[in-house]
């Protein structure tokens, strides 16, 4: 019997998606020269190999390569530009009417020099754009707090998202690179406001750390959902705590396998299994489609080709998707 493929899922919702890795090299290299940047490669296709992780890499080195991304992408034109072009791409090519759209707006500032308000604005005039053209794609936008932040800083990405809570930021988000200066203690008085406020929180954790982080982030910062969250499997407890407590995994397999956070299919069959034995919620999700070179459709073809989900497993998920979003 023929295995069915992602088509006949139908539409689809990524929930896990950072701009920054959203982008096609084409665009990058346009929109640097634009700018008059000066490129660690002038030559394009060396260029555009830089921009889409070939093979498998570290997760450091992984996380290096968003700091050219981040520069190419800081005007709030270009957000504009790529946040109306990547939702479009994504509804016409790959099955996708769901999307959350997540970015740092600091990381965009050029140390200060940009105003904040015009990166956010911008951005959701673009993903405005987007659903205008397109009435049944649903967007919005996480802004994402970072590790390497101090609490004041972090203080004034969380204020920015309650300003635009009414124009199209859904939630907050925690990511970076793993800092030691950093504590989760330093946000919670930061995520009891998100909370009160409305907005969905969503935390990085358990993808090149521990259980024992992602018990931590569970019990003092209470998200909603967890971004990636792999290494819950190799704790009956955590898992009870999430399927209890209905915290919904943002899995990305690609970026997993990419990044060594999994080491194969093997493995990577084992740890959904693990998760759907014990009831944890999770979803199916990029990361990046464009640094990941993939996308959602290949995403949940890869499991369903290699036996990791049988399809009826692969409808409910991508329903709890839909079910589990911030947009409101």
């Amino acid at each position: 019997m023929k295995t069915k493929t992602a088509i006949e899922l139908g539409k689809l919702a990524d929930l896990h998606m950072h701009i920054s890795s959203s982008v096609t090299p084409e665009i990058l290299w346009d929109l640097a020269h634009e700018q008059g940047m000066k490129l660690p490669n002038r030559d394009y296709f060396e260029f555009a190999k830089s921009v889409v992780i070939d093979g498998n890499i570290g997760y450091d080195e992984y996380l290096k390569m968003y700091d050219i991304l981040e520069e190419i992408q800081s005007t709030p034109e270009s957000m504009f530009r790529l946040a109306e072009q990547v939702p479009t791409k994504l509804y016409q090519h790959d099955q996708i009417d769901l999307v959350e759209i997540r970015m740092n707006p600091l990381l965009r500032s050029r140390k200060g020099k940009i105003d904040l308000d015009h990166i956010i604005v911008y951005t959701l005039q673009g993903l405005e754009r987007a659903s205008l053209k397109f009435p049944v794609l649903k967007t919005g936008l996480i802004l994402s707090m970072d590790r390497r932040f101090s609490p004041e800083v972090n203080k004034i990405i969380v204020d920015k998202a309650i300003k635009y809570a009414n124009r199209g930021v859904i939630g907050l988000d925690l990511a970076g690179p793993i800092d030691p200066r950093f504590a989760f203690d330093d946000l919670v008085d930061l995520s009891q406001r998100i909370h009160a406020e409305g907005l969905g929180l969503t935390i990085h954790t358990g993808e090149a750390t521990d259980a024992s982080e992602m018990w931590e982030v569970v019990t003092k910062l209470k998200p909603n959902r967890i971004g990636h969250g792999i290494a819950s499997v190799h704790d009956e407890q955590l898992m009870a705590y999430l399927a209890e407590h209905q915290i919904v995994l943002e899995t990305c397999p690609t970026s997993n396998l990419k990044t060594k956070s999994v080491k194969n299919l093997e493995e990577m069959q084992k740890n959904y299994s693990t998760l759907l034995e014990h009831q944890v919620p999770f979803t199916i999700n990029t990361d990046g489609p464009i640094l990941q070179n993939t996308s959602l459709p290949k995403e949940y073809n890869m499991l369903l080709e290699n036996k990791i989900l049988t399809f009826d497993q692969a409808e409910k998920i991508n329903q709890l998707a839909h079910n589990s979003t911030f947009i409101r």
